[in-house]
């Protein structure tokens, strides 16, 4: 059976006031100063791509510009001289891209992630690996559901439990979602080398990043800074590999975080969010 959308119903789908069209990138001399400014900020204190890449991809994908993540690619590739380093840098945002589902939602990362793919060349994206290391079955769901509620137990330490039972009031099946479709597929990571090339660590600045652009949801963002500043607790020894892990969880690296959120709303979304009934201007 074929089915057709009328005209009236097409117009109504992208009327102007829904915003149906992804942001499109300012001029690239704008985008790569803001690129640079966030790194340079940074790097005095150990910080590498990887994490100014993880907050940029998650910033961009939060305000939905894909043509503005296609020039952060661009921006990250030109710093790099062998092709090892590229091929991390574009793991590192596809891999943001994938966990930024359980705060902004899974269209922008379809629509983001596609665009990417779509700016690479095949001759690179050929040397991408195509192996999933997050397909669950009968021998991995105990694990998955045990690494999923000790991220949980970490980030949320001591109020863990107290915070699953009043998510369950609201609805009994919230906590169950929460914790085995996010936290244990996607927010935690595979014991699968290889897996965890976006961490313990880089997920909170995922989790800060996509929260403070989408605005509203301050409680949260609180929430993912105490997450970060206990990402290098007990537990988490691995994190203490991540370049500028003892700065990125200090208030200096918090703020660093918060504030070049900020530029990138300021610069790609010209302070405005598209999170809501209309596209508004963030009060920044």
């Amino acid at each position: 059976m074929s089915i057709k959308l009328s005209p009236a119903l097409k117009s109504l789908i992208s009327a102007p006031h829904a915003f149906p069209a992804a942001l499109p990138a300012p001029p690239r001399q704008a985008l790569n100063e803001l690129f640079d400014q966030i790194r340079r900020r940074a790097e005095p204190y150990g910080v590498n791509a990887d994490t100014w890449l993880t907050l940029g991809t998650a910033g961009i994908m939060t305000v939905n510009s894909p043509d503005s993540l296609c020039a952060l690619w661009d921006f990250a590739s030109a710093r790099r001289d062998n092709q090892e380093g590229k091929i991390r840098d574009a793991l590192i945002m596809r891999e943001t891209g994938l966990k930024c589902i359980s705060f902004n939602g899974i269209p922008r990362t379809i629509n983001n992630l596609g665009a990417l793919h779509t700016h690479q060349t095949k001759e690179f994206t050929d040397h991408l690996p195509t192996t999933s290391y997050r397909t669950p079955d009968a021998s991995n769901l105990a694990e998955i559901s045990t690494r999923g509620r000790a991220l949980w137990n970490n980030i949320y330490s001591p109020h863990h439990e107290k915070l699953l039972s009043k998510l369950g009031q609201s609805h009994p099946d919230l906590p169950v979602h929460i914790l085995n479709s996010h936290y244990g597929p996607l927010l935690s990571d595979p014991s699968t080398p290889g897996a965890s090339i976006v961490g313990r660590l880089l997920t909170s600045i995922v989790a800060m990043t996509c929260l403070r652009l989408q605005t509203g949801v301050g409680l949260q963002v609180t929430s993912h800074v105490y997450g970060l500043k206990k990402a290098l607790t007990e537990g988490n020894t691995a994190e203490k590999e991540v370049a500028g892990a003892e700065w990125l969880t200090s208030d200096e690296g918090v703020t660093w975080v918060l504030e070049s959120a900020d530029e990138i709303s300021r610069v790609v979304a010209e302070g405005q969010t598209s999170f809501g009934k209309t596209l508004q201007k963030a009060k920044l």
